[in-house]
Protein backbone atom coordinates (compact mmCIF):
# COMPACT_ATOMS: atom_id res chain seq x y z
CA UNK A 1 0.00 0.00 0.00
CA UNK A 2 2.97 2.30 1.10
CA UNK A 3 4.60 1.85 -2.73
CA UNK A 4 1.62 2.65 -4.48
CA UNK A 5 1.21 6.07 -2.44
CA UNK A 6 4.52 6.80 -2.98
CA UNK A 7 4.15 5.67 -6.61
CA UNK A 8 1.10 8.11 -7.03
CA UNK A 9 3.02 10.95 -5.47
CA UNK A 10 5.73 10.36 -7.79
CA UNK A 11 3.57 10.47 -10.66
CA UNK A 12 1.61 13.74 -9.41
CA UNK A 13 5.23 15.55 -8.82
CA UNK A 14 6.17 14.89 -12.15
CA UNK A 15 2.88 16.23 -13.76
CA UNK A 16 3.31 19.15 -11.55
CA UNK A 17 6.72 19.95 -12.91
CA UNK A 18 5.94 18.92 -16.61
CA UNK A 19 3.17 21.57 -16.42
CA UNK A 20 5.26 24.31 -14.77
CA UNK A 21 7.87 23.79 -17.42
CA UNK A 22 5.37 23.12 -20.51
CA UNK A 23 4.05 27.07 -19.89
CA UNK A 24 7.43 29.19 -20.75
CA UNK A 25 8.58 26.65 -23.29
CA UNK A 26 5.29 27.14 -25.13
CA UNK A 27 5.67 31.10 -24.71
CA UNK A 28 9.23 30.87 -26.28
CA UNK A 29 7.80 28.69 -29.20
CA UNK A 30 5.28 30.77 -30.10
CA UNK A 31 7.06 34.21 -30.00
CA UNK A 32 8.35 34.84 -33.52
CA UNK A 33 12.34 35.77 -33.88
CA UNK A 34 11.75 38.35 -36.37
CA UNK A 35 15.40 38.14 -37.10
CA UNK A 36 14.74 34.97 -39.01
CA UNK A 37 12.10 36.44 -40.96
CA UNK A 38 12.52 37.07 -45.32
CA UNK A 39 13.94 40.35 -45.64
CA UNK A 40 10.74 41.41 -47.35
CA UNK A 41 8.85 40.63 -44.43
CA UNK A 42 11.50 43.30 -41.83
CA UNK A 43 11.16 45.93 -44.47
CA UNK A 44 8.19 47.29 -46.49
CA UNK A 45 10.70 49.00 -49.44
CA UNK A 46 10.81 47.77 -52.22
CA UNK A 47 14.43 46.06 -52.79
CA UNK A 48 17.79 46.78 -54.84
CA UNK A 49 16.38 46.19 -58.65
CA UNK A 50 19.64 45.62 -61.07
CA UNK A 51 18.57 43.82 -64.47
CA UNK A 52 20.47 42.77 -67.74
CA UNK A 53 17.53 43.62 -69.95
CA UNK A 54 19.73 43.26 -73.38
CA UNK A 55 23.55 41.81 -73.71
CA UNK A 56 25.23 43.05 -76.72
CA UNK A 57 29.21 42.23 -78.36
CA UNK A 58 30.54 45.82 -79.57
CA UNK A 59 34.32 45.58 -81.02
CA UNK A 60 34.93 42.65 -78.70
CA UNK A 61 33.50 44.30 -75.79
CA UNK A 62 30.49 43.51 -73.76
CA UNK A 63 27.87 46.60 -74.14
CA UNK A 64 24.91 45.71 -71.43
CA UNK A 65 21.47 47.72 -70.72
CA UNK A 66 20.86 47.95 -67.17
CA UNK A 67 17.33 48.42 -65.70
CA UNK A 68 17.52 49.75 -62.07
CA UNK A 69 15.12 51.59 -59.26
CA UNK A 70 15.44 54.26 -60.65
CA UNK A 71 14.18 53.55 -64.18
CA UNK A 72 10.57 52.76 -62.20
CA UNK A 73 7.95 54.78 -63.40
CA UNK A 74 6.68 57.46 -60.41
CA UNK A 75 3.11 57.37 -59.01
CA UNK A 76 2.13 53.39 -60.29
CA UNK A 77 2.09 50.14 -58.28
CA UNK A 78 4.87 47.87 -58.93
CA UNK A 79 4.46 43.81 -59.23
CA UNK A 80 7.67 42.07 -59.23
CA UNK A 81 7.67 38.37 -60.50
CA UNK A 82 10.45 36.13 -59.93
CA UNK A 83 10.45 33.55 -62.63
CA UNK A 84 11.66 31.08 -65.15
CA UNK A 85 11.38 30.81 -69.42
CA UNK A 86 11.27 27.50 -68.71
CA UNK A 87 8.47 26.95 -65.75
CA UNK A 88 5.06 25.98 -66.95
CA UNK A 89 3.68 27.56 -64.94
CA UNK A 90 5.35 30.71 -65.20
CA UNK A 91 4.13 30.62 -69.01
CA UNK A 92 0.77 30.31 -67.70
CA UNK A 93 0.71 33.07 -65.36
CA UNK A 94 2.30 35.14 -68.50
CA UNK A 95 -0.88 33.96 -70.70
CA UNK A 96 -2.94 35.21 -68.00
CA UNK A 97 -1.71 38.63 -67.19
CA UNK A 98 -2.15 38.91 -71.23
CA UNK A 99 -5.87 38.10 -70.65
CA UNK A 100 -6.60 40.59 -68.00
CA UNK A 101 -3.47 43.50 -69.11
CA UNK A 102 -6.30 46.30 -69.76
CA UNK A 103 -7.31 45.83 -66.21
CA UNK A 104 -3.75 45.74 -64.82
CA UNK A 105 -2.76 48.78 -67.24
CA UNK A 106 -1.65 50.78 -64.16
CA UNK A 107 0.56 48.56 -62.57
CA UNK A 108 3.94 47.98 -63.93
CA UNK A 109 5.78 44.67 -64.17
CA UNK A 110 9.14 43.64 -63.74
CA UNK A 111 9.91 40.20 -64.49
CA UNK A 112 13.16 39.00 -62.93
CA UNK A 113 14.90 35.89 -63.91
CA UNK A 114 18.63 34.42 -63.22
CA UNK A 115 18.41 32.76 -66.75
CA UNK A 116 20.40 34.05 -69.77
CA UNK A 117 18.97 36.91 -71.34
CA UNK A 118 19.26 34.48 -74.96
CA UNK A 119 16.16 32.95 -73.32
CA UNK A 120 14.56 35.25 -71.35
CA UNK A 121 14.27 37.14 -75.06
CA UNK A 122 12.99 33.97 -76.03
CA UNK A 123 10.41 34.37 -73.50
CA UNK A 124 9.53 37.90 -74.36
CA UNK A 125 9.24 36.96 -78.15
CA UNK A 126 6.75 34.19 -77.47
CA UNK A 127 4.27 36.10 -75.71
CA UNK A 128 4.66 39.46 -78.08
CA UNK A 129 5.58 41.55 -74.54
CA UNK A 130 7.19 44.70 -77.05
CA UNK A 131 3.56 45.84 -77.26
CA UNK A 132 2.97 45.80 -73.35
CA UNK A 133 4.73 49.75 -72.32
CA UNK A 134 4.15 48.21 -68.51
CA UNK A 135 6.59 45.60 -68.64
CA UNK A 136 10.36 45.01 -68.45
CA UNK A 137 12.10 42.05 -68.41
CA UNK A 138 15.49 41.13 -67.49
CA UNK A 139 18.59 39.37 -65.91
CA UNK A 140 19.30 39.71 -62.38
CA UNK A 141 22.99 40.87 -62.33
CA UNK A 142 23.34 39.19 -59.24
CA UNK A 143 21.09 36.79 -56.98
CA UNK A 144 19.82 39.25 -54.53
CA UNK A 145 15.89 39.02 -55.04
CA UNK A 146 15.64 35.16 -54.72
CA UNK A 147 17.06 35.53 -51.26
CA UNK A 148 15.58 38.72 -50.28
CA UNK A 149 12.44 36.86 -50.78
CA UNK A 150 13.40 32.85 -49.68
CA UNK A 151 12.10 31.94 -52.96
CA UNK A 152 11.46 28.50 -53.29
CA UNK A 153 8.88 28.35 -56.62
CA UNK A 154 8.38 30.23 -59.71
CA UNK A 155 6.17 32.37 -60.15
CA UNK A 156 6.99 34.73 -57.22
CA UNK A 157 5.15 37.34 -57.07
CA UNK A 158 5.22 40.45 -54.55
CA UNK A 159 3.17 43.68 -55.00
CA UNK A 160 3.94 47.29 -54.00
CA UNK A 161 2.01 50.20 -53.95
CA UNK A 162 3.01 53.51 -55.70
CA UNK A 163 5.53 55.03 -53.06
CA UNK A 164 6.90 51.67 -53.61
CA UNK A 165 5.83 50.32 -50.15
CA UNK A 166 5.16 45.52 -49.82
CA UNK A 167 1.35 45.14 -50.20
CA UNK A 168 1.03 41.40 -50.89
CA UNK A 169 3.03 38.22 -52.29
CA UNK A 170 2.22 35.20 -53.52
CA UNK A 171 4.12 32.00 -53.73
CA UNK A 172 3.14 29.96 -56.78
CA UNK A 173 1.62 32.83 -58.73
CA UNK A 174 -1.43 35.12 -58.16
CA UNK A 175 -5.34 34.48 -58.62
CA UNK A 176 -5.61 36.78 -61.53
CA UNK A 177 -9.16 38.07 -59.94
CA UNK A 178 -8.12 38.76 -56.49
CA UNK A 179 -4.34 40.72 -58.52
CA UNK A 180 -7.23 42.62 -60.65
CA UNK A 181 -8.94 43.88 -57.16
CA UNK A 182 -5.78 44.67 -55.72
CA UNK A 183 -4.63 46.29 -58.40
CA UNK A 184 -7.47 48.60 -58.84
CA UNK A 185 -7.69 48.80 -54.68
CA UNK A 186 -3.92 50.76 -55.47
CA UNK A 187 -5.00 52.37 -58.29
CA UNK A 188 -7.50 54.31 -56.46
CA UNK A 189 -5.36 54.63 -52.84
CA UNK A 190 -2.72 56.89 -55.32
CA UNK A 191 -5.63 58.94 -57.03
CA UNK A 192 -6.78 59.46 -53.94
CA UNK A 193 -3.70 60.75 -52.05
CA UNK A 194 -2.60 62.48 -55.49
CA UNK A 195 -5.94 64.67 -55.07
CA UNK A 196 -4.97 65.18 -51.59
CA UNK A 197 -1.38 66.43 -51.90
CA UNK A 198 -2.52 68.60 -54.97
CA UNK A 199 -5.27 70.51 -52.38
CA UNK A 200 -2.47 70.98 -49.93
CA UNK A 201 -0.10 72.29 -52.53
CA UNK A 202 -3.40 74.70 -53.42
CA UNK A 203 -3.64 76.04 -49.83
Amino acid sequence: MKKILLASLLLSFNFLTFCQNKKPTDKIATKIDSNKLPAYLRTKDLPVIKLYTDITKKDGKQDTTLFTNSNLPANRPVVIIYFSPECGHCQHEMKEIEKNIDSLKNAFFVFVSRFPVDSIKGFEKKYNTSIYSNMVFGKEASYYIPVFYDIKFTPFMAIYDSKKQYVKSYDQGADMRELNQLIAKLTVENEIDKKSKKKHTVK
